[in-house]
């Protein structure tokens, strides 16, 4: 059966109408709500940071992700000393 899609909508309308589970409905809302930009919810320290580290690699001052975990493990180990 093809239903037209005003009653598909409808047809979602009620069964929402039903829904007694917050987080069904919650998901709803999530799934239909303009989605926020993650930037507008990251703190002011947290962009200055980011914004500084898009400069550093701009500026040539890049790491291999290789190189960055060996370092990472020495800084760790010799913490533990």
């Amino acid at each position: 059966m093809n239903q037209t899609l005003e009653h598909r909508k409808l047809s979602i309308i009620e069964s929402l109408a039903e829904v007694q589970d917050e987080s069904i409905v919650r998901q709803i809302e999530n799934l239909i709500s303009p989605s926020v930009d993650f930037w507008d919810e990251t703190p002011e320290k947290e962009q200055n940071l980011i914004k500084l580290g898009i400069e550093q690699l701009q500026d040539g001052h890049r790491m291999e992700y290789s190189a960055f975990l060996q370092n990472y493990f020495e800084a760790k180990r010799a913490s533990k000393e």
